[in-house]
């Protein structure tokens, strides 16, 4: 069966295709991924099928296949660019001439706004995580969320390693990982509405640099979990 005879309905078989270049994603692919992050976003993956990407995208189902071979990967490339893009928002909103430790604190502070910006990654990631019947949307959000703690880790490390800790990525990592745990439960709290999402992360920027500074006294790291 060629691409252009598949229907929407027609069920997945695997492909030695995953995803497009996601540097070199072309326009069509960009219109895909937009519309798939809001229905999956608004609607849950399972309840959104190739047929409705079609229809939100004004794409036909050949377009859809040519640049992606099943939903499962269309996911995967809307998690992997909803990631960058955040992050490369809340880099823009902080900048790069801070210290280490203003530039921390500029991350806390300006994480709620954009996690309200892109609630459709969130609300995803969320779903996502709770899929215990379904290992591969399971497997992808572990990625992306792991992928985020990375990210984070990296801006906490130099606070860290400055305060004194005996094993500052460790300690870094860790609390990014529950920097993510907290500020997702929080944006689900406060129904990713930026202004009590402010508020119901407002404490998080003191936790963190408390256990920073305790973990320094102890002259230990990694405790946090």
């Amino acid at each position: 069966m060629s691409l252009n005879a598949r229907t929407a309905d027609t069920p997945e078989k695997p492909s030695t295709r995953s995803t497009p270049d996601r540097d070199k994603m072309s326009p069509s692919a960009e219109v895909i991924l937009d519309a798939a992050e809001a229905l999956f976003g608004q609607r849950g993956y399972a309840a959104t099928s190739v047929a409705a990407i079609c229809d939100a995208s004004a794409l036909p189902v050949g377009s859809i296949y040519h640049h992606f071979a099943a939903k499962s990967a269309i996911l995967s490339a809307v998690l992997d660019r909803a990631a960058r893009r955040f992050f490369a928002e809340l880099d823009h909103a902080v900048g790069t001439q801070l210290e280490p430790e203003a530039r921390m604190r500029k991350y806390f502070e300006q994480a709620p706004c954009l996690m309200a910006r892109n609630a459709n990654y969130f609300r995803i990631i969320s779903a996502a995580l709770q899929q215990d019947g379904d290992d591969q949307l399971l497997s992808f959000a572990r990625q992306s969320t792991e992928a985020a703690g990375t990210t984070l880790a990296a801006v906490m490390e130099p606070v860290v390693a400055a305060a004194g800790v005996r094993d500052p990525a460790t300690l870094s990592l860790n609390l990014a990982h529950m920097t993510n745990s907290y500020a997702l439960g929080a944006a689900i709290i406060a129904g990713f509405d930026a202004q009590r999402l402010r508020e119901g992360m407002a404490p998080l920027y003191e936790i963190v640099r408390g256990t920073i500074d305790r973990e320094a006294g102890h002259g230990s790291g990694g405790s946090v979990r």
